[in-house]
């Protein structure tokens, strides 16, 4: 696991708990985000204040359509976070997705999984 991966969980581990984070499925965009840049993805819209990573956090993996996820945005080499409650995941519409498998807890569903068709 990279220092960004790591660092990018621990975030997550903080905003969810460590139980939460068992039952979850988290997912990183590694295309670092400049200041200023505003990125729809799933429901949410979301503004980065500074340089930094987007993270996916599926909170109900397994469960159909709209459900309880997180969008956290991590700031590059510091510790600032800006999270974002959502209902739907980055990966509705077609063609690729930016987000990779980060973890996957031990009490979420692997067939959850989401991946991209190869």
């Amino acid at each position: 696991m990279t220092d960004l991966e790591r660092r990018v969980l621990d975030k997550v581990r903080q905003h969810v708990g460590a139980a939460r984070l068992e039952s979850a499925i988290v997912y990183l965009d590694q295309s670092l985000r400049r200041v200023g840049e505003r990125v729809a993805v799933g429901d949410a819209l979301i503004a980065l204040p500074w340089d930094g990573y987007l993270a996916f956090v599926d909170l109900e993996p397994g469960a159909n359509w709209g459900h309880a996820c997180l969008y956290l945005a991590v700031r590059d080499g510091d510790d600032d976070v800006v999270v974002q409650t959502a209902q739907m995941p980055p990966f509705l519409k077609g063609g690729a997705s930016a987000f990779r498998l980060l973890h996957r807890g031990s009490l979420a569903p692997e067939w959850a999984v989401a991946t991209d068709p190869d």
